[in-house]
């Protein structure tokens, strides 16, 4: 049992870290601006969790055991708390770039000019 346990710990710390190498390059390959921007605060979200797997696979591989009163809990929490930090940051942006760049009323203007083409063939 342990041993699926470590597997899966350290398989999602890979994960992670795959992760953040492809935030990573994805990232250089945008140009300045509100999207990269975006990139950067989702890779700190990620980089807390992965921080976070990381202590989870260290405390199950070498069998640290925790109580609710030990200090070596505080991390965990503190690394969970900054990712969700992190993680309204990045909402709030996302929202901030869909108001700077209007996706929703060009998105209705562009369905209504696509309903006018397809009526005009219609009737042709």
């Amino acid at each position: 049992m342990m041993v699926h346990l470590a597997v899966v710990s350290v398989t999602t710390v890979i994960f992670g870290i795959a992760s953040l190498l492809l935030i990573s390059r994805a990232r250089n390959r945008l140009s300045e601006g509100s999207i990269r921007r975006y990139m950067d605060n989702f890779a700190i979200c990620l980089a807390f969790i992965v921080i976070f797997s990381v202590w989870q696979t260290a405390r199950s591989l070498f069998r640290i055991n925790i109580d609710v009163e030990g200090l070596a809990t505080y991390p965990e929490y503190i690394f969970v708390v900054f990712a969700y930090i992190a993680f309204i940051v990045a909402s709030y942006r996302v929202l901030k770039i869909g108001e700077e760049f209007g996706f929703k009323e060009d998105g209705r203007k562009i369905q209504q000019l696509i309903r006018e083409k397809k009526v005009k063939k219609s009737k042709k």
